[in-house]
């Protein structure tokens, strides 16, 4: 947190930028509770009472209020609305607001800025008290729908009953779903976080991947409840090896072959899944021999699969990789 406190408060105003109005920051550690802490901190109370002071004031510059605080643990709250900002317009006051036209969402490849991000006063859903309660939200189309080129309520309704069905049809080609087998799951370039939410009742969690040369839908993902990322596939993802039991992708070399050689996709997909996790490979008929040879030569079984709707143009490929291990011997 000094570190924090020291480039003047930098990632204070990016966990601000990602908290919803009415959110929470909860902080374990110093410079709370310095009074009865300092002397394990290898300073002196007078400097951790500065820090906290120094803490407090940015916070409260930020439009956060201190809830409770108990112990080593303080709770601030976000404020609920835009009201407190209006004072950031005054000339010398830190932090300013962010005038430099920068598109709020936008986190893929930006660097942290020393300026507050204003919640739009447009979005009256988007603050904490005004989303429906969970499970409620995950079936309820965002506000923020409505800012994706395209989207609509309808859009997400459809988008919601479409993944309804085709989780249903997952389970009967690859029946671990559900089971204590499959706990960690990706959905490689997902839209809405549908294929998450349709399986929210299964004892897994799902990590919602939004591409992110693809429309900026991660924020519907949040609104729903969901946890997700951006990523480029033609890079690697940021996560150890052997890390997910299933991985899901829908159209991913349909949208991007032009831009990422598959193999290389698939060797980032087998670098990150367990040895006996599975694949679902939902793709045009197009790419499915391209795709079952190289998946064959990374050592996976694979099986071609109707959709639940049986058509000829899309197919889905089951995999499951190997665990083996290289019969080479150090001479």
């Amino acid at each position: 947190m000094v570190i924090g406190l020291l480039l003047g408060g930098i990632y204070l105003l990016e966990i601000h930028r990602i908290l919803r109005p009415g959110g929470f920051w909860v902080l374990s550690g110093p410079p709370v509770n310095y009074e009865n802490r300092w002397r394990g901190w290898n300073t002196t109370v007078e400097e951790q009472k500065a820090d906290y002071d120094k803490l407090q004031e940015l916070l409260t510059s930020m439009c956060f209020k201190l809830y409770n605080k108990k112990d080593d643990i303080a709770v601030w709250q976000k404020s609920k609305d835009n009201n407190c900002y209006n004072k950031l317009s005054t000339p010398d006051v830190y932090p300013p607001k962010c005038d430099d036209g920068t598109e709020p969402d936008a986190a893929w490849y930006t660097p942290l800025r020393p300026c507050v991000v204003v919640p739009s006063p447009n979005l009256k859903k988007l603050g904490l008290k005004s989303l429906p309660k969970w499970p409620n939200r995950l079936h309820v189309a965002p506000e923020r729908i409505g800012s994706i080129r395209g989207g609509s309520d309808g859009l997400f309704k459809h988008d919601d009953d479409k993944w309804k069905m085709r989780a249903k049809h997952y389970k009967k080609l690859l029946p671990a779903i559900g089971s204590d087998k499959i706990r960690n799951v990706m959905d490689m370039n997902t839209a809405f976080g549908g294929l998450a939410a349709a399986l929210i009742d299964d004892p897994l969690w799902v990590m919602n991947v939004v591409s992110s040369y693809a429309a900026n839908t991660l924020p519907v993902v949040y609104d729903r409840g969901l946890i997700g990322t951006y990523h480029d596939w033609c890079e690697a993802f940021s996560t150890y090896p052997r890390t997910y039991d299933l991985l899901h992708l829908d159209g991913l070399f349909t949208a991007e072959s032009h831009r990422c050689d598959m193999k290389y996709v698939l060797l980032e997909m087998d670098r990150i899944l367990r040895p006996n996790g599975y694949a679902i490979i939902r793709e045009s008929s197009y790419f499915m021999d391209a795709l079952t040879t190289i998946a064959k030569g990374m050592r996976w079984n694979c099986r071609k699969e109707n959709t639940e709707y049986g058509v000829e143009k899309e197919k889905v490929l089951i995999c499951q990789k190997k665990l083996w291990y290289s019969s080479s011997k150090e001479s």
